[in-house]
């Protein structure tokens, strides 16, 4: 865990998280020096280690503040029917992951240190990330109750539509021609019509 840290100390460590995760993402986690983090950042760097001792400690930080910001951010639209507010967020996903690719990145790859090295941390995001999936499975059922949703395959999950969602990060290119929200576009029609079998308007 961080430490407890002033108000000042919050805000500049907060514009560290900033910094670093654009270093990461140009650089690699291994290839930047928590200095030239500090340097950047405008900060001191006793300050940045008092905050963040190591790079899992700072890369737990920034993984964490993103989960929370995904999960606090689709939970909250309670709108509509299951099938205008599971393709809300399908579409809010698609758009967040793909801003903060470089966090959703560094989460992957830390995830399996965490859960070895660090169980209370891993617990911290992966409580975040059940609560996420509950939510859209919520959907789901609710979608199925009314009708609206009628899968092709029984046991369509959350897991299986996040497990879709992630997948965009691994292929998309914007210098393809498609736009992140056209991209929406395909995979709430793969999504809400495809797998969950809602009709067509």
């Amino acid at each position: 865990m961080t430490a407890d840290l002033s108000p000042l100390d919050s805000r500049r460590t907060g514009r560290a998280l900033d910094v670093a995760t654009r270093l990461f993402g140009e650089h690699g986690v291994s290839r930047v020096d928590m200095t030239v983090i500090a340097r950047e950042a405008g900060i001191d760097a006793l300050t940045l280690r008092r905050a963040f001792p190591t790079k899992v400690d700072l890369v737990h930080a920034i993984a964490l503040r993103t989960t929370r910001a995904l999960v606090a951010g689709r939970l909250v639209d309670d709108s509509g029917t299951p099938v205008e507010r599971l393709s809300r967020l399908v579409r809010a996903h698609v758009r967040f992951c793909w801003r903060h690719r470089t966090e959703e990145e560094l989460r992957r790859s830390l995830t399996p240190a965490l859960r070895a090295v660090y169980p209370a941390r891993h617990r911290e995001i992966s409580d975040l990330l059940r609560a996420y999936r509950e939510h859209i499975d919520a959907l789901i059922s609710a979608g199925r109750a009314q009708g609206l949703f009628v899968p092709r395959r029984p046991g369509v999950s959350a897991g299986t539509v996040l497990e879709m969602l992630d997948g965009a990060l691994n292929w998309y290119d914007p210098s393809d021609g498609l736009s992140v929200t056209q991209l929406g576009d395909v995979y709430v029609d793969l999504i809400i019509h495809h797998l969950l079998g809602a009709p067509r308007d």
